[in-house]
């Protein structure tokens, strides 16, 4: 496995290696700052996890982890979006979720070996944590330790629905629905765009989705003719949200 590129932040520390103010700490322009247990932190607890945590920097398709690898870091995304899967005994890969910036990833595993795959599926960067002394600091702020809390709800939840999704859904309404989640999601991180660009191939889709990929693509072309979305190569706009919505039958897009 590639290693990532650790970025040093030196700019603005003073010689005992303390940040002179709160303008130049790294996580004051960070566009995941607001998200999951960053959200509740003043400056100096800001500066206290920063401090724990080293940035990382991941080459589209590289891996963070790998299933039986030893237990590691748990990866708070910063910018770019990584996919979450297991491989099956016959070599099918199932995508379990996509992390965007904002989300904890690598944070759900409990035994002494990672039990899933990680991959950034585009250029990526994290802030990565020492597993014990990340826990050690959300057990000693209970705000933080909420914040994890509600993000492991909020991911269990997803898991729930997108069972119902895989079990219940047709092909095209299931793509439906990940065209509506998808805009949904990258909105609040300032990373959604018109036309919105898939950041994800439609490999990575049908993996997701439980389908073929010739499946994924016959399902675009539905929803293209219908006029409900226009697409060019990765690029697609939602031309009728409300048709589509209609369309994915979806037990959690509105």
């Amino acid at each position: 496995m590639t290693s990532p590129k650790t970025m040093r932040f030196r700019t603005g520390r003073t010689v005992e290696g303390s940040w002179r103010d709160v303008a130049t700490l790294p996580c004051v322009g960070c566009p995941a700052k607001s998200f999951n247990v960053c959200g509740p932190l003043d400056y100096e607890r800001q500066k206290e996890l920063f401090e724990i945590g080293k940035a990382q920097t991941w080459a589209r398709r590289q891996q963070l982890f790998r299933s039986g690898d030893p237990i590691g870091s748990i990866f708070k995304i910063t910018s770019g979006i990584v996919a979450v899967s297991k491989i099956l005994p016959d070599g099918r890969r199932q995508i379990l979720d996509f992390f965007l910036p904002g989300d904890l990833c690598g944070f759900l595993e409990t035994d002494r070996d990672y039990e899933f795959d990680g991959e950034a599926i585009t250029d990526a960067t994290t802030c990565s944590f020492d597993r014990e002394r990340f826990m050690s600091f959300a057990n000693r702020h209970p705000d933080v330790a909420e914040a994890l809390h509600v993000a492991v709800a909020d991911r269990l939840k997803r898991a729930v629905l997108h069972m119902a999704v895989l079990g219940q859904l047709t092909s095209t309404e299931r793509v439906a629905t990940f065209l509506c989640s998808l805009t949904v999601a990258c909105g609040p991180r300032d990373i959604a765009t018109n036309p919105l660009v898939l950041p994800m191939n439609r490999t990575d889709i049908a993996d997701y989705l439980g389908l073929r990929l010739e499946t994924v693509s016959r399902a675009f072309s539905r929803l293209r003719q219908r006029r409900f979305i226009e697409i060019d190569n990765d690029e697609f706009v939602v031309i009728n949200r409300a048709a589509l919505v209609e369309m994915s039958n979806s037990p959690y897009v509105n």
